[in-house]
């Protein structure tokens, strides 16, 4: 049988060369993750006029969100017991083996289709100090 677990190094892949496209440099830094707010400006904008489809919002979530959560990871997540998990439909999540998880694809996901007010910035920030980073 096959591993279904998604290959997160490929997704954030990329998620890199979608930010290099868009002039964004994505190095896994706190930094990057606010640079990352211009791209997602321009796909709210896009999925308010209705340009874009239902899959290409969660196809896009899933790649931005997976870098987000290695970001997470990479700053400090992973000290704290965090790790990818795949839930039940297949979707990773971060998960410390107890009650915490991160849905990181989720906050992107309602970041495209309500804006600003999802920042994922401060979304970044609030995970980082409830884990006491």
């Amino acid at each position: 049988m096959a591993d279904s677990r998604p290959d997160i190094s490929a997704i954030c892949r990329r998620a890199v060369q979608l930010g290099q496209n868009n002039g964004v440099t994505m190095d896994y830094s706190p930094e990057s993750i606010g640079s990352l707010e211009v791209v997602l400006d321009g796909q709210h904008m896009l999925f308010r006029e209705g340009s874009l489809t239902e899959e290409y919002v969660w196809n896009l979530s899933v790649m931005i969100g997976v870098y987000l959560g290695q970001t997470l990871l990479f700053c400090g997540l992973r000290d704290k017991g965090f790790d990818w998990l795949v839930d039940a439909v297949g979707v990773p999540l971060l998960y410390n083996g107890r009650e915490d998880y991160c849905d990181v694809i989720g906050q992107v996901r309602m970041r495209i289709m309500r804006g600003r007010q999802d920042s994922i910035s401060t979304y970044f920030v609030m995970i980082m100090k409830a884990a006491g980073l």
